[in-house]
């Protein structure tokens, strides 16, 4: 009973732990790339970067120069991209770039081959995967997918048709590994299983992790695995050794969650944490192949092994801000041990950096932090303007004080003293004649007006309806000396659509990228009023579109923009999926709330109606209980003719026998009614006073 007990405490326990988990999983997910790196595919060493992003109507596929971190091309498609991978086309002899595939995994279950060079889809591989496509991987002409019911499929990428499919009934799977050959595969979920391809007979399997494995490698000449899962701190080496065991040879350690890992050639292994922050191990999958578990040199705590350099990336503007490590992969050129490729930014502008964490002895640098430059969302530097936007800047006239000339502060006071008199009698003037005056429409315009002082309501409320004309020229006068003030007041009206489009239509179009720039600036600044700016915003990508895609460098400049939508539509997902759960117990609540209002309705009828019996016996009456029985026999005959022989003694006879009857009535049914008896005893006593006469006549006849 004791066991029992401690069991179920251990499974309520683990089921609660993985439901508190699911939501920081989703998180982990919504964070982590969806990307591959063409190292092999194209070159030896990493050219390019695939990598999916979420966009308005479906997701993108951007491919970027890792050297200049600009982006080659661009596919944008409806269906949703669960996993990529690089490959070539069969029979390609060279690497050139002409002959680059990548594959995408959907979310409808079919594979696509995109060409980057054609910029195109090529190739739909379709009608073996139901499920979502996880994982996708290419070996030599094959390629080789993943679904999330543990469907390994094997292609013929030249044909575009389905050569194998193993079914290892791991659900939920969300891993592939294949080995050099093609014999072997392994696909992890929260366990690991190793497949020979050929017999589809699982070879070995390992407990895994507690949370859905995100990253499968090779380490050691494939004679380990290393794994990293969901919003797991430690990284497991496996043995993957015919003769292994279901332990992990080793566990690396680290201080936040892992969101990707590499392994070099040689078995030093990187990890980039949630955090932002870059571990390195170095040699750990190789050293711990022998029994020696100090080979390495890692330092080995009570859970795993630290990480024999650590690498930080903070910002030179504010030393204590910390710049997050997206990625990070080793050189595929030589060892891979001398230089790491590590890119941050963001997504829609990763900058790409080589360093070396090796240090003079040939170990990994303990401490390494880099001071860097955060990176700038919108401008471009002057050097590197367009002659579009020169001239856009010419036209643009900045104040200057050149040709001012300095004058006597006496002689300037007397004037102004006498301008003054005389304004204020011209003012005068124009008040008794109607004409209203320079602060009167100063008010109306509601630019420098206080609008928390009540007198200044009207003013402001008449400000606030501008017509059309005004606000163009308050818009290029705020915009031409840098007015927060005046332009504030123009944003002000994104609450009447028909203003705000003819003042978009009346801005000429050297102010149209300074107010796109002013507008990024405070959304940027404060997302809360992307009610006010949104209207201004896509009002003027709508009217002057034609004019914006005439600008080279507009792309860079509306980076800050596309960073801010993107992140605004990753969190579109998680509210979406949080309003459906909150939807779903507002649905039981009120449900629950309708039965029980129901029962009380009921109960409340129940005991204003009056009692009613369930059932009512009523007692039968005697003469409905009489049957056959209790009826008068008939006269025999024999006793009839005795009668009327003897009439002398009728009379007494008749009495017996009335007498008897009454006896025999009496006997047979004493349930007989009142009313019965009484009439029976009336006609007992007819009988007998019609007897006594009888013998009185008799009496006198004698």
């Amino acid at each position: 009973m004791v066991k029992k007990t401690v069991h179920r405490r251990k499974s309520q326990g683990a089921h609660g732990t993985k439901k508190a988990t699911k939501t920081s999983i989703a998180a982990a997910e919504a964070e982590r790339w969806t990307c591959a790196f063409d190292g092999g595919a194209t070159s030896d060493a990493d050219s390019s970067l695939a990598l999916v992003r979420s966009g308005i109507n479906g997701h993108r596929l951007r491919i970027i120069d890792v050297h200049t971190g600009t982006q080659r091309s661009e596919h944008a498609g409806a269906a949703k991209i669960c996993s990529v991978a690089w490959g070539r086309q069969p029979g390609a002899a060279d690497k050139g770039s002409a002959h680059v595939l990548v594959a995408m995994g959907l979310q409808s279950g079919n594979v696509q081959l995109y060409s980057p060079a054609r910029n195109a889809v090529v190739k739909t591989l379709e009608g073996a995967h139901v499920d979502a496509v996880v994982a996708v991987e290419f070996r030599g002409d094959a390629l080789f997918s993943l679904d999330s019911n543990g469907v390994v499929v094997q292609w013929d990428v030249a044909s575009g048709t389905a050569q194998r499919e193993m079914k290892t009934g791991l659900s939920g799977a969300c891993a592939l590994l294949v080995a050099a050959d093609a014999q072997r595969v392994a696909v992890a979920s929260h366990r690991i299983e190793l497949w020979d391809v050929s017999r589809a007979v699982r070879l070995h399997s390992w407990p895994g992790h507690t949370a859905p494995v995100h990253t499968l490698l090779w380490a050691a000449d494939e004679a380990a695995l290393v794994s990293a899962a969901d919003t797991d701190r430690h990284l497991h080496v496996w043995d993957a050794t015919p003769d292994a065991e279901a332990r992990p040879r080793a566990v690396l350690t680290t201080d936040s969650p892992v969101s990707s890992v590499d392994v070099a050639a040689s078995g030093s292994v990187l990890a980039v944490g949630e955090d932002g922050v870059l571990y390195a191990w170095h040699q750990i999958a190789v050293a711990q192949r022998s029994t020696d578990s100090t080979a390495s040199g890692a330092r080995r705590n009570a859970i795993g092994y630290t990480a024999d350099g650590v690498v930080r990336v903070v910002s030179t503007a504010t030393p204590t801000q910390s710049l997050p490590i997206l990625r990070a992969r080793f050189s595929r050129v030589g060892s891979g041990e001398d230089s790491v490729l590590i890119v941050r930014g963001g997504a829609v502008k990763p900058l790409f950096e080589t360093l070396s964490l090796a240090g003079p002895d040939g170990q990994f640098e303990r401490e390494l932090v880099l001071n860097r430059e955060p990176q700038g969302n919108l401008l471009l530097t002057s050097s590197r303007q367009t002659d579009a936007e020169q001239q856009l800047a010419a036209q643009l006239q900045v104040y200057s004080e050149k040709g001012a000339s300095v004058t006597d502060p006496v002689a300037e006071g007397v004037r102004a003293s006498q301008r003054a008199g005389d304004d204020d009698a011209d003012e005068s003037a124009r008040a008794a004649q109607g004409v209203p005056t320079l602060a009167d429409r100063i008010k109306q315009l509601s630019v420098g007006a206080d609008t928390t002082d009540p007198a200044n309501g009207a003013a402001l409320a008449a400000g606030l309806r501008l017509t059309a004309g005004t606000l163009v020229r308050v818009l290029v006068q705020s915009l031409h000396t840098a007015d927060p003030e005046m332009l504030e007041t123009v944003l002000s009206n994104a609450s009447r659509p028909n203003i705000v489009r003819d003042t978009v239509l009346g801005l000429p179009t050297a102010y149209v990228l300074p107010f796109l720039q002013q507008l990024f600036e405070r959304f940027h600044a404060t997302p809360a009023r992307a009610t006010q700016l949104l209207p201004w915003i896509r009002c003027t990508l709508a009217l002057h579109a034609a004019y914006l895609t005439s600008i080279p460098s507009l792309v860079p400049q509306l980076a800050g923009f596309y960073q801010g939508i993107e992140a605004r539509l990753e969190t579109h997902g998680r509210l979406l999926r949080l309003s459906g759960r909150l939807e779903l117990a507002n649905t039981q609540i009120r449900a629950r709330c309708l039965y029980e209002k129901d029962h009380e309705r009921q109960a409340r009828a129940a005991m204003s109606l009056p009692m009613k019996p369930a059932a009512v016996y009523r007692e039968a009456d005697d003469s409905d209980d009489a049957g056959p029985a209790d009826t008068e026999p008939p006269t025999p005959v024999w006793q009839a003719e005795e009668s009327t022989d003897d009439e002398g003694g009728s009379g007494h006879d008749d009495d017996q026998w009335k007498e008897g009857s009454g006896d025999e009535e009496m006997g047979s049914s004493d349930s007989d009614s009142d009313s019965e008896n009484e009439s029976d005893s009336a006609s007992d006593s007819g009988s007998d006073s019609g007897s006594e006469s009888d013998d009185s006549d008799i009496s006198g006849l004698e």
